[in-house]
């Protein structure tokens, strides 16, 4: 059987059909929000990369007049094209991606007007009665997007017939505003304020459609369907857009974007060829993934947790191109630890002290999401607020079963992918940069012997912290070089976790071998500073990694994980930089 394509990124869903590429059919979800949303006009968020502007494609094929010659091409085969609605096929789209505004404050109110432009020129294409001239779309005769977009109103309002409507779809509607609040708080503020005569750009934009919009009155705009991040940019401008619904929270959405794990095992079958793959198995695939692309659910009723969609066809893509098992941590998110800090630093020191802590031990955070994140009336997000918006970019998500159990809304970090870009925010925040590939072969192999790594841990803290780090050195400091150690050294067949689960408490490092006949290990590391050197202080440290051992190693999960491997367990003290103890229990 011919096996599906896979086209990373899936954004048009006319090219994914027409070349035949791999769509998992989500168009139930178009009846859903037509007819049981609640709403006309619905924002749905969901973290980065998980195929939002797919979903916002098929609105548009399925409900744009000028596409409907091509509706049986793009839906024949799919649960709409046998259950179509009254609606289909029946508004004039017109489609907005600001994926492509700049987040430089100097440029994004330029940016922007040239993106709504762009969108106005592709709706004048297939509409040139109800769009605007060339010279009505010369940018020189505006100051900003909502300038150009009132003109555009306002001439289809003029020309536009009886029963005739607009469908307005925003796709990434804060992309921009993001990746600015994360640099500059008050260039933020000022593109979303709603202070009268000093009106943010995105306040005035979105209080111009709301103007429009039919359900308010007579306007031309009859329904809208908006993605993003987060809700703080449309929360910021409140009354200036409060028509709209976020819907995201909603058990019904809750597999509107994104892979199930039966969708996630129908896109492996449909599209690799495991006889071109002689020593991977569907098993390993499936692992991998669920390791390091599921564990989101953006409900407290969700059934299952749901998978990074677009992580995960690049993956498979990977796979396919180089016949292999690539490593997942070559997918990237394009996000760093220095996003990651921009946002922790939107709230207090204490109040950031105390998430980083308990994302760190892995310890749920409980409590209720704020309903509103107006940044235009605060200085600093609290914890609610702080918490929400890192739910929302992906670096949390629900933790069903703690929720359910507590009745309260409990976050934990989602997987692999996640963890390790937060340790790599722990690790700049102690100032502390890893060498990459240092030899760990005789760890990795059948000697099992973690001298190098106790050699090489000495050998980081001496030549990568100054003495000023040294000072405030932790546990959690020794935590963090150890799995940066493990996990950049050479070949890569050593795999580190830090406050691993072992159905008894948490272990400070658990480490993965591939070898055949290698070892698996689980490291108690405890640290002591110069100062509170003492043989009785050593000797309580090490009595306490022997408890903390012995109670670990019984753990279910902990046996699960290892299998028929040996399992080493050692108890390390080190004293400033030097390792005073290191003892196999």
């Amino acid at each position: 059987m011919t096996k599906k394509k896979i086209i990373v990124g899936m954004r048009s869903l006319t090219e994914i059909r027409e070349k035949e590429g791999i769509y998992i059919d989500k168009t139930r979800f178009i009846d859903y929000l037509e007819n049981n949303a609640g709403t006309s006009v619905p924002v749905i968020l969901r973290p980065r990369r998980f195929g939002k502007s797919l979903t916002a494609s098929m609105l548009h094929n399925y409900y744009d007049i000028s596409k409907k010659n091509k509706f049986d091409k793009n839906f024949k085969g799919t649960w709409i094209y046998d259950h179509r609605t009254p609606l289909a096929s029946s508004y004039y789209v017109i489609h907005f991606d600001f994926s492509d505004v700049s987040s430089d404050s100097k440029d994004v109110n330029y940016t922007f007007l040239t993106s709504v432009g762009s969108s106005i020129i592709s709706f004048t294409n297939f509409y040139p009665d109800k769009g605007l001239t060339e010279e009505q779309l010369d940018y020189s005769l505006y100051n900003s997007a909502t300038d150009l977009m009132q003109v555009f109103l306002d001439n289809f309002s003029k020309n536009a017939k009886e029963g005739e409507y607009l469908y307005v779809i925003i796709d990434e509607y804060d992309h921009f505003a993001n990746e600015i609040l994360t640099r500059d708080k008050e260039a933020f503020k000022d593109i979303t304020s709603t202070a009268e005569g000093h009106e943010g750009l995105i306040k005035r934009f979105y209080a111009l459609l709301k103007k429009y919009y039919r359900g308010e009155g007579n306007g031309a705009i009859d329904r809208f369907f908006i993605t993003g991040v987060s809700s703080v940019s449309l929360d910021s401008v409140t009354s200036g857009f409060n028509i709209a619904t976020n819907i995201s929270l909603k058990p019904d959405c809750h597999e509107m974007i994104g892979f199930t794990h039966d969708e996630l095992s129908d896109v492996i079958d449909e599209t690799l060829d495991f006889t071109k793959l002689p020593d991977i198995t569907k098993d390993q695939i499936m692992q991998i993934m669920e390791e390091n692309f599921d564990g989101f659910a953006f409900s407290e009723d969700a059934n299952e947790s749901m998978f990074n969609s677009n992580l995960c066809l690049a993956y498979l893509d990977a796979i396919i191109s180089r016949k292999r098992i690539p490593d997942p941590n070559k997918i990237s998110l394009n996000d760093d630890a220095g996003k990651l800090r921009g946002m922790l630093n939107l709230c207090e020191d204490n109040v950031r002290e105390e998430i980083v802590q308990a994302m760190f031990n892995k310890e749920p955070i409980d409590l209720k999401l704020p309903d509103k994140m107006n940044l235009n009336s605060t200085n600093y997000f609290d914890k609610a607020q702080m918490i929400s918006l890192l739910y929302h970019l992906g670096y949390l998500t629900i933790d069903t079963e703690n929720s359910q159990k507590k009745g309260i809304t409990s976050f934990v970090i989602p997987n692999r992918v996640y963890e390790n870009l937060f340790l790599d925010y722990c690790r700049m925040s102690i100032g502390y940069s890893a060498d990459a590939y240092k030899d760990l072969s005789p760890m990795f192999e059948e000697s099992a012997d973690i001298t190098p790594l106790i050699q090489i841990i000495t050998e980081q803290i001496e030549t990568k912290l100054n003495p000023q780090s040294l000072g405030k050195f932790t546990e959690m400091a020794l935590q963090l070089i150890c799995d940066s150690i493990i996990n950049n050294s050479i070949y890569r067949k050593l795999s580190s976790y830090t406050e691993f689960y072992t159905g008894k408490g948490f272990a400070d490092i658990f480490v993965k071998n591939t070898h055949p006949n290698g070892h698996y290990f689980l490291l108690e590391l405890k640290y002591l500073h110069k100062k509170d050197d003492c043989k009785s202080a050593v000797d309580a440290k090490l009595a306490e990694a022997r408890e903390e051992i012995e109670k670990y190693r019984d753990g279910a999960a902990l046996k699960e994980k290892v299998g028929s491997h040996t399992l080493d367990c050692y108890a390390i003290v080190f004293v400033g930089s030097e390792c005073r103890l290191c003892q196999k229990i």
